[in-house]
């Protein structure tokens, strides 16, 4: 005959909880939440980093493109730089041809952009500049330039950039 083992009451449940699955799930909140903001600076300074490549581009192109009115200025249209676009029309017509002025201030030119605002004075001139739409997925970017006059003869030279303006859908 086998012999009877005598059993073991059963544990009575513990009042006291316990204190590792809590510390378990703590921890791991505090690392989830940790690497969550992480992340978050991690995807904000890619995102700086492409906005900014985004403004180098905007402000290359719209260089390029004042160099490219300065030179078309200086080419075709040297009598135009003593006046303001306001007057261009009426009294540039006897000295340029109004077909090419209506080039600079239309559409987009043949410096692939179009001129809003030209002022002169007496040693340079500011132009408000708006770079081709197509240039920038669709929006046209605007720009201030300071550009340096010279007399005798009068041709415009070094067009430097004050800086980037508001954008226009």
């Amino acid at each position: 005959m086998a012999a009877v083992v005598p059993r073991k009451p059963p544990i009575p449940p513990s009042r006291e909880g316990g204190f590792v699955l809590p510390l378990a799930l703590g921890v791991s909140m505090l690392l989830l939440l940790s690497s969550l903001s992480l992340q978050t600076v991690a995807l904000q300074g890619h995102f700086d980093q492409v906005s900014q490549a985004g403004r180098g581009r905007d402000e290359d192109a719209l260089v390029g493109a004042a160099q490219r009115l300065v030179g078309e200025l200086n080419l075709r249209h040297a009598c135009l730089l003593s006046l303001p676009l306001s007057r261009w029309a009426h009294e540039g017509q006897s000295c340029a041809s109004l077909p090419q002025q209506e080039a600079l201030v239309g559409e987009a030119g043949s410096f692939g952009g179009r001129l809003l605002a030209w002022s002169p004075g007496a040693m340079e001139a500011e132009a408000l500049i708006e770079a081709e739409p197509a240039v920038h997925g669709g929006i046209a970017r605007r720009a201030v330039f300071k550009v340096v006059l010279h007399t005798d003869p009068l041709r415009a030279q070094s067009p430097r950039l004050l800086g980037l303006r508001g954008v226009a859908p």
